[in-house]
């Protein structure tokens, strides 16, 4: 390749959730690695340019903006879709609607995309699966994290020699360089964290249940408490209602300033993960925590179960808040997760290796389409 060809990535970039920002470092990180600054230029659309440029040295253009969205698609060689979980109507069709206009966009600009290291669905309404099917069908291929999102796209009639099946792309990411020291040096030997979303059905009962583990475990085993979020912008209530509902002390863990890499980091100095979002479930996986979920997402059930079909025991605890009415049976498992969190971390070890592994071979095909695609343009 003579000059260096442009290639637009979009995605729920700049909104302050680090699994999408994990997302992203590895994605960028990987395209780097293949073609590197002679080769390819790199141009994110976002929700905070500034911040997109300042974490991750990227240039970024604001993904509200319609101009500089259409002046950058056109100007691109190539537009990559991903990844996170884009394709679904279960937050708003809204957001759907974006991701699935930017594709539309770019492909009337003649601009050739690829779908990367997304999760498909779910897409509940009729309309909205037509949607995803003919916008799948005019894209160049698509890497998916998960098996039900390939099986989905089949389903949906896209090519099967366009797909291809890998890892979330967050299990990319590098190692950090911060010291979890500076986060937990006056705290007692042994912390548990929680790391909850609030946008749950049945918070309410979420809370009262994860409140009252947190208590037992301070009281039976002394254990400190820290809450924080992988997105931390949008989970402050919870812990902030997680906070008064729990009678011991509870320490908040500010995380926006931290880079993903460093919030794996930070986790490594915590014995046990009380996780309600996907990447807290994928930065327990990196950071070598054992964890017990608390689901709100079908991509979450899907993750966990992959894992613990590989682990065998002990397996990972997986409570949906419907389920968190049975109090005793709750805290009688987050108790056995704690007893046994050394088994759990030595077992979840090849796990993430495997992911790992997954999450390369399958970014490594996607290379190969957008190596193709940029040197036959």
């Amino acid at each position: 390749m003579d000059n260096p060809k442009q290639i637009a990535i979009s995605g729920y970039y700049g909104s302050g959730n680090l699994g999408d920002e994990a997302i992203l470092e590895g994605l960028t990180g990987a395209l780097m690695d293949r073609f590197g600054e002679d080769e390819i230029s790199l141009v994110v659309l976002s929700n905070d340019p500034e911040e997109t440029r300042k974490l991750h040295g990227l240039p970024a253009v604001n993904r509200w903006r319609p101009i500089q969205v259409f002046k950058t698609l056109r100007e691109s060689d190539l537009l990559i879709s991903g990844g996170g979980g884009l394709f679904q109507d279960r937050t708003s069709s809204f957001s759907l609607w974006y991701y699935l206009g930017i594709i539309w966009l770019a492909r009337l600009l003649k601009t050739p995309v690829y779908i990367v290291g997304q999760g498909v669905g779910p897409i509940n309404h009729w309309f909205n699966n037509l949607f995803v099917r003919w916008t799948a069908s005019q894209t160049n291929g698509a890497l998916v994290r998960d098996s039900d999102s390939y099986d989905l796209l089949e389903e949906m009639g896209l090519n099967g020699t366009k797909i291809s099946l890998g890892a979330d792309l967050a299990f990319l990411l590098p190692a950090g360089e911060s010291d979890e020291t500076d986060f937990f040096e006056d705290e007692s030997p042994t912390i548990v964290g929680a790391a909850l979303r609030d946008e749950i059905s049945g918070k309410m009962d979420v809370v009262r249940a994860v409140s009252s583990g947190l208590d037992l475990l301070n009281q039976k085993f002394g254990v400190s408490i820290v809450l924080f979020s992988t997105n931390p912008n949008a989970d402050k209530q919870i812990n902030h209602d997680l906070c008064d509902a729990t009678d011991a002390e509870c320490k908040v863990i500010d995380v926006p300033h931290l880079t993903p890499d460093q919030l794996v980091e930070m986790m490594k100095g915590v014995d046990l993960i009380i996780g309600g979002r996907l990447h807290a479930i994928i930065f327990s996986l990196l950071s070598g925590t054992p964890v017990q979920g608390i689901s709100y997402d079908p991509k979450m059930d899907h993750l966990v179960n992959e894992i613990n079909e590989e682990v065998g025991s002990p397996e990972i605890p997986l409570w949906h808040p419907d389920e968190l009415i049975h109090a005793r049976e709750y805290l009688a498992d987050l108790e056995y997760t704690y007893e046994k969190r050394d088994l759990q971390r030595t077992a979840l070890e090849e796990v993430s290796k495997k992911l790992e592994r997954e999450a390369r071979e399958g970014i490594e095909a996607a290379l190969s389409w957008i190596d193709d695609e940029l040197r036959h343009e």
